[in-house]
């Protein structure tokens, strides 16, 4: 066996060097004589053998006609002299053959092992053609000293000469002499290996001259400065000869005890190969490639299996001798920052034959099962997995320094903060588990002198707990006390403040880590544990001169990747992960169809045992192990897996809002969309709601002073937090009570007030707050708000004079009653002095003023003033330009209130040509007909208007799908205007004798080309014209009632309160009952107008008493069934479920008031407790006719 020879450990010794595994060398170079030609090399005859030294002096003596054969170069001279230079290259030419010979395996071989450089003495080519053949290790080849200059490690350096390619061939006596003048380039390079490599010299004997000059020359010219030299071979060394060897620094490896069985040639061919193999299996294991060890036993009987789960005390043994091989394991772990996806399950199983319970538990010894607690709590912490309550008690009882165990003080600190870590994954508001993150935290704390980094992991959890609750003060100073004493530290201190939006501090700490981890990795190339860190370092510093321009987006390094420590990979891991989660929620909402009629199989149904972690622990695990953010300014790191995590069903509130809120940049975002839609939020638990609310707020109040008073950088990242959480407030608040509604208001009114908020970026979000807060409060309570509301700037108070900003412009629709006071008198007064002649921007403050208008809140002397303003400048038959529907000026202060009519009229009902076809007139007909007055065209008027508008279709096909998309949505929009106009403004003005089959049909027609349901009310005054109309109207809306669309089911159902309104009277029963049909059956088509519909015929006693109690019994079933927590938020369901409820509640109030009924009164009781403001106030908005 080679590993039984003497000189065995010199050999590792040169393996450890050419393996990379001595840190103080470059590597091993290996020189190559003849001997390994004559070994290796292969011909097409058997019997030939390339020369050795011995063959080429019987070559020279015989042409001599010499018998001195002991001295080759001065044969080689002597041969120069008498024959000449060419002479004795030819002869080398003949005597190798070079192109007859072919590189045998052994070439391979020594090529595909990792020598910083290859030197030959050797004049063959076979080395350059071994090249090929090793794709994975990239030679230059070196046969002029002029090529050292243009090529790289590693070289195959020919230092004598390479047939048919150098002049000169390195032979005689007189050229290795003037060897080092001559080819001084090669022999500085020479010297330049030797002095930083192990050299390996393979192929030449003790006798070799080649051997014996250059080992000359380093004796004599670098003396100590040489690294060890090798000589390896068959050597069959005397003691003398080894001693001799040494004495010039050489160590040689014999291999001859090995080989001694064979002949001289195949002795020294086998001892070559045997060196080679030995390389190689000597290869180190990358420390990357690390397993944990397989415990779980691959055959086992019934009976041991039995055994195995009800013998405590056996599996307790079990445990104890697994014991050496996990703390082994353990301390064998590469020590990545983020443990690999394909190694973490391995660690997540390991312990689990058997699985460790507190029954087999306590068979064990005090110190082993302290230590098999120690093994489980490190594979939890480096898998980011939870531990179960039972081990969590069994965690406690063995954390705390002040008693003693078998594990060190550090152990039980790294037990103690696991304990910690997991206490972030229960409930907000879990006594329990705040009492133990107390308790631990005191420990860890009182005994941080036992753990360098004990204060900083205590730091770090409170961070992560501060920024999941969006408490940015206690944040602020939590990075303040972090301490930065190594890298890691460096970056997850970046990470918070990046957080915090303090980018001017985080990015030098990254830049810092990354500079240290690569110089310690220079150090240190074989430790995962500094490659692994420097990798996502690198990952993070890479996005961060992105973000802030200093650097171009390029692909991510793959070194990395071998190692198992590339970010990318792991990421991509992840996404993986959370797309195969969400995959299988999709798959188990569907039923399976199967093969046979009325089969199916539903995958909800399906029982899954073990697999994988959830991805939220993935995630989270690489957030808190690395500090890497969501996104560094603009550069996402992982927003796009945290938006699609937050949509996975089985992640809890608590934990998927905060990920969703941090995720997003901007009120809009898909985060925030997926997760706090107006039904999740009907299903948040109430003091969760409530908890999200209070610290919305808080995050609002934080990020409005950094706004104000804070950096350039700091006021301009601001913006984006502000948007986002202020967003998030307002969808909140929609579970406000009126109070804590009231009180967002003031923040809302505060914000719009501050010159620092008003930012284009947050109107939307400011908007959304203010008139979700006032939706939280009951019209009858608005009126405290009035002078806050009045007080918020108009946009033109502020700058904003384009129609289309966005600027908030909050009203209050009933002031209540006029009190003196004269800051609201001053207010309304300032709103007046705004409106000016001809403007559009009037409408603002026009809108502010019209409730105070209409419900008689201003003064006769206020009033006057704003008739003053709009009208004062214009005479004759002029109008204002509000900015408002021309219809509104019939509700505002006039001069002169019947001109004002004249005028109005006449711009609605007197419109030439195509003029009419426009739907800001359309618009204001229809708003004209709802005034206290209605204003509805005069009969010749109406016959004119029906006859044109009747005619309008959209274009006809043949556009490009170009034109299509950008004028379809406007045809559509169109066409609903005008069927309003129709039927709520022209036809109810027809006379009786317009009322005919022909203009019926012309009617009938538009319906059908432009699908305008509108029009369908506008059938029902046809309808009562004679029996054969109202058959087709009759039928027309059954068909309607039917359909799919929400609209034609909706104006269908007006249609029937309509035709009832016109005769007061039950003239259509069938349609009537088919309304009751339709909501007893559940359908939620437009269910909310079917409520509504059929609650107003209650009202004017037009429903039967049948009728009545089949509503009394159906309405608590639909009140119920559209309960929040049974509705998708991503379905259509989701859309109409509270508007239904709230028609539910008005429509049982209704009956209420003409029966007793329980379950009404339930579902009426129940409502006053519902999660949304529409379905709260239900009762309130309720109006008994």
């Amino acid at each position: 066996m080679i590993r039984d020879l003497a000189d065995y450990s010199a050999l590792k010794k040169l393996a450890s060097a050419l393996w990379g595994e001595e840190k103080n060398y470059h590597g091993a170079a290996v020189m190559i004589g003849a001997g390994f030609s004559r070994s290796a090399a292969r011909t097409a005859d058997s019997k030939k053998r390339l020369p050795l030294w011995p063959d080429m002096c019987k070559i020279l003596a015989h042409d001599l006609n010499t018998t001195h054969t002991s001295d080759p170069l001065r044969l080689a001279e002597e041969y120069c002299a008498y024959f000449g230079k060419q002479a004795l290259n030819d002869l080398i030419k003949k005597s190798i053959n070079d192109t007859a010979w072919q590189p045998g395996y052994m070439y391979k071989m020594l090529l595909e092992l990792p020598w910083s450089e290859v030197l030959t003495t050797n004049w063959d080519t076979l080395l350059e053609r071994t090249v090929a053949s090793v794709p994975q290790i990239t030679y230059s080849i070196v046969s002029h000293a002029q090529n050292l200059a243009s090529t790289k490690s590693p070289r195959i350096t020919k230092l004598h000469g390479t047939i048919n390619v150098s002049e000169e061939l390195i032979f005689t006596q007189e050229e290795y002499r003037q060897y080092p003048i001559k080819h001084a380039a090669f022999v500085n390079f020479t010297r330049q290996v030797f002095i930083e490599n192990e050299l390996c010299l393979l192929g030449f004997s003790g006798d070799d001259p080649n051997f014996l000059q250059w080992a000359g020359w380093v004796r004599d010219n670098l003396t100590t400065h040489a690294r060890r030299i090798y000589l390896v071979g068959a050597l069959d060394l005397t003691t003398a000869k080894r001693k001799y060897l040494e004495s010039i620094n050489i160590t040689a490896i014999d291999l001859s005890d090995l080989v001694r069985e064979f002949d001289s040639d195949t002795r020294h061919e086998k001892a070559t190969e045997l060196f080679l193999q030995e390389l190689g299996k000597l290869k180190p294991k990358p420390a990357w490639d690390w397993t944990p060890t397989r415990m779980v036993r691959t055959q086992m009987s019934t009976e041991e299996h039995n055994k195995t789960f009800k013998d405590h005390e056996y599996a307790a043994k079990l445990l104890e001798q697994q014991l050496p091989t996990l703390i082994a394991d353990r301390e064998g772990y590469p020590g990545w920052l983020v443990c690999p996806l394909k190694i973490r399950w391995q660690l997540v199983s390991q312990i689990s034959d058997p699985y460790p319970n507190q029954k087999n538990l306590k068979f064990l010894s005090p110190e082993n099962r302290a230590k098999i607690l120690y093994e489980i709590a490190w594979r939890y912490d480096i898998t980011n997995e939870l531990p179960e309550p039972w081990l969590m008690e069994e965690f406690l009882n063995i954390c705390d320094p002040a008693t003693p165990c078998s594990l060190s003080k550090q152990q039980q600190l790294e037990i103690g903060l696991l304990v910690l870590k997991s206490t972030r994954w229960t409930d907000y508001d879990d006594r329990e588990a705040e009492e133990t993150a107390k308790r631990i935290s005191e420990i860890i704390k009182s005994n941080a002198s036992h753990w360098p980094e004990a204060t900083n992991e205590l730091l770090y959890h409170q961070a992560l707990i501060a920024r999941d609750s969006f408490d940015y003060m206690s944040l602020e100073k939590i990075a303040d006390d972090l301490t930065c004493d190594s890298s890691i530290w460096k970056i997850r201190k970046a990470s918070i403040l990046a957080e915090l939006n303090n980018y001017e501090a985080a990015d030098p700490l990254v830049a810092e880590a990354y500079q240290e981890l690569l110089m310690a990795h220079r150090n240190d190339k074989h430790s995962i544990y500094i490659f692994s860190r420097l990798a996502w370092a690198h990952w993070l510093l890479r996005g961060i001169q992105f973000s802030t321009l200093k650097g171009t987006w390029e692909p991510f390094p793959s070194i990395y990747r071998q190692a198992l420590c590339d970010p990318e990979a792991y990421i991509e891991g992840i996404q993986s992960r959370i797309s195969e989660s969400l995959e299988k929620q999709e798959k188990k909402k569907n039923i399976e169809p199967s093969f046979e009629p009325g089969s199916y199989r539903d995958p909800s149904k399906t029982i899954t045992l073990g697999g994988p972690s959830h991805p939220i622990l993935l995630l989270d695990g690489l957030y808190r192990n690395v500090g890497m953010p969501l996104r560094w300014e603009s550069v996402s790191f992982s927003v796009d897996h945290a938006d699609k995590l937050v949509k996975l069903n089985d992640l809890d509130d608590i934990h998927r809002i905060p990920l969703a809120i941090r995720a997003a940049s901007s009120e809009d975002a898909e985060s925030i969309k997926s997760t706090l839609s107006r039904i999740q939020i009907a299903c948040l638990d109430e003091n969760f709601a409530l908890y999200l609310q209070k610290h919305c707020i808080e995050a609002i109040e934080y990020w409005s002073e950094k706004r104000t008073t804070g950096t350039q950088q700091q006021k301009k990242h601001a913006l984006n937090r502000l948007r986002v959480f202020i967003e998030v407030l307002a969808r909140i608040l929609v579970r406000a009570t009126p109070t804590q509604a009231k009180e967002a208001f003031s923040l809302a009114i505060k914000l719009g007030n501050s010159p620092a908020m008003q930012h284009h970026w947050l109107l939307p979000a400011l908007n959304h707050l203010i008139r979700y807060a006032l939706k939280s409060i009951p019209e009858s309570d608005q009126h405290e708000l009035l002078l806050d509301t009045l007080s918020f700037p108009l946009g033109t108070e502020i700058g904003i004079s384009d129609p289309l900003e966005r600027w908030p412009n909050p009203v209050i629709e009933i002031p209540g009653e006029r009190n003196s006071d004269r800051a609201l008198d001053l207010r309304i007064e300032e709103i007046i002095d705004l409106i000016s002649n001809d403007t559009k921007i009037n409408r603002f403050a026009l809108l502010r003023l019209l409730p105070l208008i209409d419900k008689k809140f201003l003064s006769s002397e206020e009033n006057q003033k704003i008739a003053q303003k709009i009208w004062g400048a214009f005479k004759n038959d002029t109008l204002p330009n509000t900015g408002l529907l021309i219809h509104t000026l019939l509700e505002l202060p006039s001069l002169d209130p019947d001109a004002t009519n004249r005028i109005v009229r006449n711009r609605l009902f007197d419109i030439q040509g195509a003029s009419l076809i426009n739907r800001e007139i359309l618009m204001a007909m229809v708003g004209a007909c709802y005034l206290t007055e209605g204003v509805r065209p005069n009969e010749s008027q109406a016959i004119e208007y029906f006859n044109r508008l009747i005619i309008w279709r959209p274009e006809k096909d043949g556009r490009s799908s170009f034109e299509l998309a950008f004028t379809k949505e406007d045809e559509e929009a169109t066409a609903h205007w005008i069927g309003r106009a129709l039927s709520e403004s022209v036809i109810p003005s027809l006379s009786s004798a317009h009322l005919t089959r022909e203009n019926f049909d012309k009617l009938i027609e538009f319906h059908n080309e432009t699908t305008s349901s509108p029009v369908l009310s506008g059938y029902a005054y046809f309808g009562t014209m004679n029996v054969e109309m109202a058959e087709d109207t009759l039928n027309i809306i059954r068909k309607n009632l039917q359909a799919q669309e929400p609209k034609a089911v909706s104006y269908a159902a007006m249609a029937i309160l309509k035709w009832v309104e016109l005769t007061n009277t039950r003239a259509i029963p069938s349609l009537i009952s088919r309304l009751i049909y339709l909501i007893e059956s559940g359908r939620i088509i437009s269910l909310q107008m079917l409520l509504d519909v059929v609650k107003k015929l209650l009202v004017k006693g037009l429903l039967t008493p049948e009728e009545i109690e089949v509503l009394t019994d159906s309405v608590p079933a639909i009140f119920d069934s559209a309960s929040y927590e049974h509705i998708d938020p991503a379905s259509g369901e989701a859309v109409s479920a509270s508007i239904i409820r709230e028609a539910c509640v008005k429509l049982a109030l209704a009956i209420l008031n003409v029966q007793e009924s329980s379950e009404l009164q339930r579902i009426t009781e129940k409502a006053q407790e519902d999660p949304l403001p529409e379905v709260r106030f239900a009762h309130i908005t309720h109006l008994p006719s």
